[in-house]
């Protein structure tokens, strides 16, 4: 008799997919990491070209200084045959005619590897055979991997690898950033690929954020003064690339040209983060050197590893101020329909806003380094901080039709907020645990979340897994969901928007008996 007064509650509604992130229980997981070419990532985007084809940014090293020692510690089981790799990128070895550095591998007062007379790069292999007291776990020892540098450190790099499954158990790096791919991100028949462009050590040199354009372009920022790491200098700024792989990182790596890069101009040291501007070879940067968002337009980008930047134009906006926070992304993201830029201001805690189409020429810059079409002062830009509380250390960024959604680097919280009526509304946090280690986030072609953890070396992606039905986001379906939903059928409870999408069990858009009728199954099964 009771159900002959209820009601039925038609709607036509849309739930926006990210607001189930703050419901029900959410599966992390790592999709790639340090065996797969991952070290020390700062931001990640997906290739538009391309289905599930995410791309992660590496920082790269920084080169080792000149005639300095350098001692890593690194745990390996014992009796595990290892290999140890050093190179030189110049073919002289790192004693005798370039100074007089040596290599040196020790565990347990053992000996294992000792060198500095070489060419290009020498192995050594070698068992770890020896048991002593150490701060490694048990069936562990702790080998102690010694580096003294040449006259020319840069030049170093080397690895620590496992003989029989090639696990790579430490290494360092030439300078310079890199990338790896993955394709089909996150399915079954992942796969991946590591890049690094032979001349990374510049255009890539301690890099900072990248972003895609619509046409399989991207471009990087550096976080460095100088990407010629020449103390006194100013030469650095965004790079531009092509993403073919029959391009990026295999044309021009021996010569005579400067690898595959695309173009680059070096307006811009410390720069922290990067956004396409929707058009031609256009990007935002953040300019941690002048606290200032620029506006770099390559123009017609020269040949794959020239050096012409003579036609490209550069706008700083220096009414906008903003801060590095050293060490951390400052990423930003463009709402196409609004024409407004989001920008991450790490170094002072808040978001920006800006309209992409204000400005008007002020003056004109002197370039440092070389020659452009326009380096011009703009001013009156329209801006406003948009959010000033609750972030610790803001970095990551991205938007998803009226949900903006911030990774916090510090708090290792994803935030997710309402912006449909041009405020910030906080709706909820997601706590990752990563404490100091997030940096880029975006949201995949599934609307998936997927962030980089900095420290950890991994990328994740983040599912979520909701639970139709519970109306009161206790994760648990029971007698106090039922009757909530036959309360607010029959005009006794009111509903937000997430709780009408929650009742609607069998997701026809009309809230009734039927759904009343499933629940109570789904609580009889429980």
């Amino acid at each position: 008799m009771f159900f002959i007064y209820i009601l039925i509650i038609s709607y036509c509604f849309s739930q926006n997919p990210i607001d189930f992130y703050l419901y029900g229980d959410n599966v992390h997981t790592i999709i790639g990491g340090f065996q797969n070419g991952i070290d020390k990532p700062r931001d990640l985007d997906f290739n538009p070209l391309h289905d599930n084809e995410l791309w992660i940014l590496n920082e790269g090293e920084s080169p080792y200084d000149n005639n300095t020692e350098y001692i890593n510690y690194v745990c390996v089981p014992e009796n595990s045959e290892l290999t140890f790799t050093i190179y030189d990128s110049y073919s002289d070895g790192i004693c005798c005619e370039s100074g007089e550095g040596y290599y040196e591998v020790i565990g347990c007062d053992n000996t294992f590897v000792y060198g500095g007379d070489f060419e290009s790069s020498e192995s050594t292999t070698f068992i770890a055979d020896v048991s002593c007291e150490s701060e490694c776990p048990n069936g562990n020892i702790e080998l102690s991997i010694i580096i003294n540098t040449d006259n020319w450190g840069k030049e170093t790099s080397w690895e620590l690898t496992d003989n029989i499954s090639n696990h790579i158990y430490a290494n360092r790096l030439a300078p310079g950033g890199s990338t790896v791919t993955f394709f089909e991100a996150g399915l079954e028949n992942q796969t991946s690929e590591y890049r690094k462009d032979s001349y990374s050590r510049h255009f890539m040199n301690t890099a900072s954020a990248l972003s895609f354009d619509d046409y399989g372009f991207f471009a990087n920022t550096l976080e460095c003064k100088d990407a010629n790491n020449n103390p006194n200098g100013l030469f650095s700024g965004p790079t531009l690339w092509n993403s073919d792989f029959s391009v990026y990182a295999a044309v021009n790596q021996d010569g005579p040209l400067l690898g595959s890069h695309l173009d680059m101009i070096h307006q811009s040291p410390y720069s922290m983060g990067i956004e396409h501007a929707g058009q031609g070879n256009v990007y935002w940067v953040y300019d941690g050197y002048h606290s200032a968002l620029v506006r770099y337009d390559f123009a017609t980008p020269h040949e794959y590893g020239g050096h012409d930047h003579s036609d490209g134009k550069v706008w700083r906006y220096g009414e906008i101020n903003l801060q590095r926070e050293p060490g951390v992304s400052s990423h930003m993201v463009l709402d196409d329909n609004s024409s407004i830029l989001y920008i991450v201001d790490t170094g002072n805690n808040r978001i920006l806003t800006f309209d992409v189409n204000s400005g008007v020429f002020d003056y004109e810059l002197t370039p440092y380094g070389e020659s452009l079409d326009q380096y011009w002062m703009m001013k009156d830009a329209e801006w406003n901080v948009f959010i000033d509380d609750g972030l610790d250390t803001p970095s990551g960024i991205d938007i998803y039709d009226n949900r903006l959604i911030i990774s916090d680097y510090t708090s290792g919280d994803i935030i997710i907020y309402d912006i449909s009526n041009y405020t910030a509304i906080e709706l909820g946090r997601i706590n990752t645990g990563h404490e100091n280690k997030i940096m880029g986030i975006t949201i995949g072609p599934n609307q998936n979340i997927w962030y980089v953890n900095y420290t950890d070396n991994e990328v994740v992606r983040i599912d979520y897994n909701i639970l139709l039905g519970d109306v009161n986001f206790d994760t648990v379906l029971d007698i106090l969901d039922l009757v909530s939903i036959i309360s607010f059928i029959v005009g006794g409870q009111d509903f937000n928007d997430n709780q009408i999408y929650f009742s609607d069990l069998n997701q026809d858009q009309i809230i009734n008996i039927l759904d009343v009728v499933a629940l109570v199954s789904l609580i009889l099964d429980n």
